[in-house]
């Protein structure tokens, strides 16, 4: 794990594009810092010569390039815990993802619900709650 598996990813996914070295360098570009990488900054980071666990900007650019999954990229440079595997997590996003879709239409559900409530004809009881009423209309008979 660390730099080593990382520079595997990179070097796979840059071929994946058909970049060159220093193409991969130009597309990276100039670093908020003002460093850059030219085609032997790129071999240095694909031998896992270079600390890319300690430039941010850097990390974050070569994923953003080379279009690398953040699980995948943090998974390679980081390693993961034993018995875990790079599928589990995705599985594990995409259950929070869907819990998250499930609370939020839970939610527009119960802001219905209330909207509906308040529009509902009502008083305020001696108590001063609200009550609602209901209204309670015979059958053929109509509420005019």
């Amino acid at each position: 794990m660390g730099r080593q598996d990382f520079g595997r990813l990179v070097r796979r996914k840059r071929t994946e594009k058909g970049l060159s070295l220093g193409l991969l360098g130009i597309r990276i570009g100039e670093l908020p810092s003002g460093a850059y990488l030219d085609a032997t900054g790129v071999r240095t980071l694909e031998n896992g010569g270079r600390a890319i666990e300690d430039d941010l900007e850097l990390y974050e650019r070569v994923v953003s390039v080379l279009e690398i999954d953040h699980d995948e990229a943090h998974a390679a440079l980081c390693g993961l815990p034993e018995g875990i595997t790079l599928e589990d997590i995705k599985e594990l996003r995409r259950t929070a993802s869907e819990r998250a879709a499930t609370r939020a239409k839970a939610a527009s559900r119960v802001a219905a619900l209330e909207g509906a409530r308040s529009a509902a004809p009502h008083f305020v009881s001696d108590q001063g709650e609200p009550e609602i009423l209901y209204f309670y209309v015979p059958a053929g008979q109509d509420a005019a």
